[in-house]
């Protein structure tokens, strides 16, 4: 895994966190390594921060949890006001990121890196930087007017 998959621009010399939720709502537990409802068992946003380090110059970086599921995520980025994360933190930025157990699926990394058609099947694989990695897996369809991507 690269790391470093979450990447905020905010003033340095700050304490910036991450909050990953998926399409439904619900937030990363991080201690649990799982998604859940937001406040289950009592959680606060303290339970579901990812601390993001200072890159310099107004970057901020973290890692993607390893144990996460692929999928599409969003990633909140909040500065933290107090000594702990709080939900009244103000929300510094937000976006997706398109998870695929091992790192993020770009535009870059399908078009620039190697892909593979097994011509028995049609499957298409698409790998990562290291080559062996594969990062998507689809199948076209031919019909007579269309081409159906399956997943």
């Amino acid at each position: 895994m690269m790391g470093n998959e979450i990447q905020v621009n905010h003033a340095s010399g700050q304490a910036v966190y991450a909050v990953i939720r998926t399409r439904a709502g619900q937030v990363w537990h991080p201690a649990a390594a799982q998604f859940e409802d937001w406040g289950a068992d009592g959680h606060t946003m303290d339970d579901y921060d990812l601390p993001l380090t200072d890159a310099g110059g107004g970057l901020y970086v973290g890692d993607f949890p390893d144990d996460m599921a692929p999928g599409r995520y969003t990633v909140q980025a909040f500065g933290r006001a107090g000594a702990n994360p709080a939900s009244d933190d103000p929300l510094v930025c937000a976006g997706r990121i398109v998870w695929t157990g091992t790192g993020e699926l770009t535009a870059e990394k399908l078009l620039a890196n190697r892909a593979v058609q097994d011509k028995s099947t049609g499957a298409i694989d698409y790998y990562d930087d290291d080559g062996a990695t594969v990062l998507l897996t689809h199948a076209p369809v031919d019909g007579e007017l269309t081409i159906e991507r399956l997943r």
